[in-house]
């Protein structure tokens, strides 16, 4: 039992405890170097053929889905802004021409100058829409995310099957993969469930405070209306802040801010309570049960693929989103042109 336990403990001490700045990057052949004192057994197999290809494979796949999410949410970023100053600049045109005579000579070029960034911006927005719609930029990023997360679950898998038959080997590989995929899913999973619970309620609380000053603008025109008829206008500045509004949760969508909270909260809980069985499965792997090193990890690697399983079963809800922009956009691009005609 006491050779067991000194198993267990120079296993733990070699790989050490996460480092979640660094430790979501597969690297094999850095591995190799960090334990090849402490390690030299994981340090000879991380630098085999199979293992090397594998992380190789995984991390061209990764940039490549990395460059595709990126295209994807500044572009649709992008049209989102340019919707919301679409909208911002045909409010703009009511109130300034509304204000025409106060403004003097300048008065018609600002209202020119105001049409034309309006439909700069909406063709901008049409223009970036197109580009997500056409060019199949979410579909892109969902496909290559997909391999690439596979291709991760795999390199993991080998590192498990590929250590001999000792139990400090065994022991090596476990802790390699518990520190390098369990915890650091865990760290992962709570950051990223803080970040889209931030950003909810952030889009909720816009939301509400662009409400809240739209409903002002407009009490505010009227009471200045009684005074001069001409302040009537603007209670436009209230679309303004309805447009933001818009903006902000039309963001929050496309991000699934609400639903990944909750999606990245409960596949955490899952991973969270298999850590808790470390001990016991460290046990059996010390006295010889090496079926328990594919038993422990066999529900983490079902619970991170159904968590990307739900991740791609969703495009739907940001075609969704995106579908409201275009509405959006069309919708303030009326607006632009009639005000446009109407000074």
């Amino acid at each position: 039992m006491p050779e067991n336990q000194n198993a267990i403990k120079t296993a733990i001490h070699a790989i050490g405890a996460g480092d979640s700045d660094k430790d979501w990057r597969v690297a094999p052949t850095e591995h190799a170097r960090m334990f090849e004192q402490v390690a030299p057994s994981l340090a000879e197999d991380l630098r085999g053929a199979r293992l090397t290809g594998l992380a190789e494979s995984f991390e061209e796949t990764d940039q490549v889905a990395i460059r595709a999410q990126n295209l994807f949410k500044s572009t649709a970023g992008k049209a989102n802004i340019a919707v919301f100053a679409t909208a911002m600049f045909g409010a703009l045109l009511m109130v300034s021409g509304g204000l025409h005579t106060l403004m003097g000579d300048m008065g018609v070029w600002v209202v020119r100058g105001m049409g034309l960034t309006g439909f700069i911006a909406s063709g901008l927005g049409a223009m970036w829409l197109r580009q997500v719609q056409n060019g199949r930029l979410l579909n892109r990023w969902l496909e290559t995310r997909a391999k690439a997360e596979a291709r991760r679950l795999k390199y993991f898998k080998t590192v498990l099957e590929h250590a001999t038959d000792t139990v400090q080997d065994r022991l090596y590989a476990f802790e390699y993969t518990r520190r390098f995929l369990l915890d650091n899913q865990l760290d992962y999973f709570r950051d990223r469930r803080a970040q889209h619970d931030n950003a909810d309620r952030n889009a909720v609380n816009k939301s509400s405070l662009s409400l809240f000053l739209s409903s002002t603008f407009t009490a505010i025109a009227g009471f200045l209306a009684m005074w001069k008829p001409e302040l009537a206008l603007l209670a436009g500045l209230g679309a303004i802040a309805t447009a933001y509004g818009a903006m902000k949760k039309s963001q929050s969508e496309m991000n699934l801010d609400s639903k990944n909270a909750i999606r990245y909260a409960t596949a955490r809980e899952r991973l969270f309570e298999r850590k808790l069985e470390l001990d016991d499965y460290r046990n059996r792997i010390a006295e010889g049960d090496f079926d328990a090193i594919a038993e422990f990890f066999e529900p983490i690697f079902v619970t991170l693929e159904a968590d990307h399983q739900t991740f791609l079963s969703q495009p739907e809800r940001r075609e969704l989103a995106i579908g409201n922009m275009e509405k959006r956009l069309d919708a303030a691009s009326e607006v632009l042109r009639k005000q446009t005609a109407s000074n």
